[in-house]
């Protein structure tokens, strides 16, 4: 008896991961990018920086709803390339209405406008798409992807102060939009498909034995294993994972804290700065070693470290005291990021299958900005009552154990619950 073939990689697969790097370049750009043009804005608009930072608020509540309720219908309807281009043209018109608009009432529906398609076109995308192109890999192809999309950022933060120092927010909007158009549009026309049956191939490493073919030797759609959507909602494991996901959330979004607690901690701004700087570099190899970790040792010890570095992040800021330790706490503070870009759709993936994979990956997607966004007002507020970031840090310490418990009671019974 033969062992089954696993399809070969195809020039096709590797090009479905330059696509999905693609799409979290651009989405990083313009993450960091509208960041860097808000301060501008408000000045333009006459406004308080307070105001103008609803923008991006609203379009964190728009990618919530979106990522559970449209992206899925949307992809299953016309496709997840169809979804791309289209979502990508409704985000390059909104940035443009963005940068023209003249008053706090039109920028707030850009803004919440924008939101809608932003998920859906970036992370949310990228992950379907190396998740149906690969069943092995995933986790390297994952990591590779988001490592390349920290260059995003990087590029940002190069451009867009040049930008808007030169020609104003107004310009810096329509930059935005011409490199989600580059990134997004082309590439969602030229080079990305759906799936790998559309140009008859299957995905890397899937196997071959008993796969019936048509004339010319095209694969025929095969029966998707996997947990229908309606059952996998209604299941103890989704619930788990769901709170996981809201826990990392809140203890993630210390983050946006960190200038004030690098500050707090005994270094100067700029070098809160450069320890922030260091964070997104860092990001960039240990995607790339989260993923092979999931590949070679399996997601559940993948997981465990991702959350495991997390805490002992938070803890060793609680702790520290001048650079080189808070350096140290960054650097395992960017392992325990890549739990949401690198692991979290492919845990979905391991507890569910593929066959309602876009059903369920939105709403567990839209749970980690709910997590922040309870957690960023929350933190600060217990930091000002108690006169520092140490409890926030410790309690953070604490989510990220607790999330990590309920990933791995959620991983080890997915086999008896498929």
């Amino acid at each position: 008896m033969t062992n089954p073939t696993p399809a070969r990689l195809h020039r096709r697969h590797l090009a479905t991961v330059a696509g999905a790097a693609c799409l979290m370049v651009a989405g990083n750009f313009v993450f960091f990018g509208i960041t860097i043009l808000l301060p501008e804005l408000a000045t333009a608009l006459g406004a308080e920086l307070s105001q103008v930072m609803l923008y991006p608020s609203l379009q964190a509540l728009a990618g919530v709803f979106a990522m559970s309720l449209l992206a899925p219908r949307l992809y299953r309807a016309i496709g997840v390339r169809a979804a791309i281009v289209a979502g990508a043209i409704w985000m390059v018109a909104t940035l443009a209405l963005s940068g023209v608009v003249d008053n706090l009432p039109l920028l707030y529906l850009a803004g919440f406008a924008s939101g809608i398609t932003y998920g859906l076109v970036t992370t949310m995308a990228a992950s379907l798409l190396i998740n149906t192109w690969f069943e092995e890999r995933r986790g390297t192809m994952m990591g590779a992807v988001f490592a390349i999309a920290g260059f995003g950022g990087i590029a940002a933060g190069l451009v867009m102060p040049a930008v808007v120092e030169g020609w104003g927010h107004q310009v810096g909007f329509f930059v935005l939009a011409a490199v989600l158009a580059l990134l997004v549009i082309l590439p969602g026309i030229f080079i990305i498909r759906s799936s790998p049956g559309d140009v008859g191939l299957l995905p890397f490493g899937a196997s071959t034995e008993g796969q019936l073919t048509a004339a010319g030797g095209v694969p025929l759609p095969r029966v998707i294993p996997g947990v229908p959507a309606g059952r996998a909602f209604r299941s103890a494991h989704f619930l788990a994972l769901a709170a996981a996901i809201v826990g990392f959330g809140i203890a993630n979004s210390i983050q946006q804290h960190f200038p004030a607690l690098f500050v707090e901690r005994g270094v100067t701004l700029a070098v809160a700065g450069t320890l922030m700087s260091l964070m997104a570099l860092t990001t960039v190899f240990t995607n790339i070693a989260i993923g092979t970790i999931n590949d070679r040792r399996g997601t559940l010890t993948a997981v465990l470290i991702a959350l495991a570095a997390q805490a002992a992040a938070l803890l060793t800021f609680a702790a520290a005291s001048g650079f080189l330790p808070l350096a140290a706490g960054t650097v395992a503070f960017a392992i325990g990021m890549s739990f949401s870009s690198v692991l979290l759709p492919i845990t979905v993936m391991q507890l569910f299958g593929p066959r309602d994979y876009a059903a369920i990956l939105g709403p567990a997607m839209s749970t980690l900005p709910a997590g922040m966004a309870i957690g960023a007002p929350l933190w600060g507020a217990v930091a000002s009552s108690s006169g520092s970031y140490a409890l926030p840090l410790l309690i953070s310490a604490g989510v990220s154990a607790c999330s990590a418990l309920l990933v791995a009671w959620a991983i080890r019974t997915a086999p008896a619950f498929r």
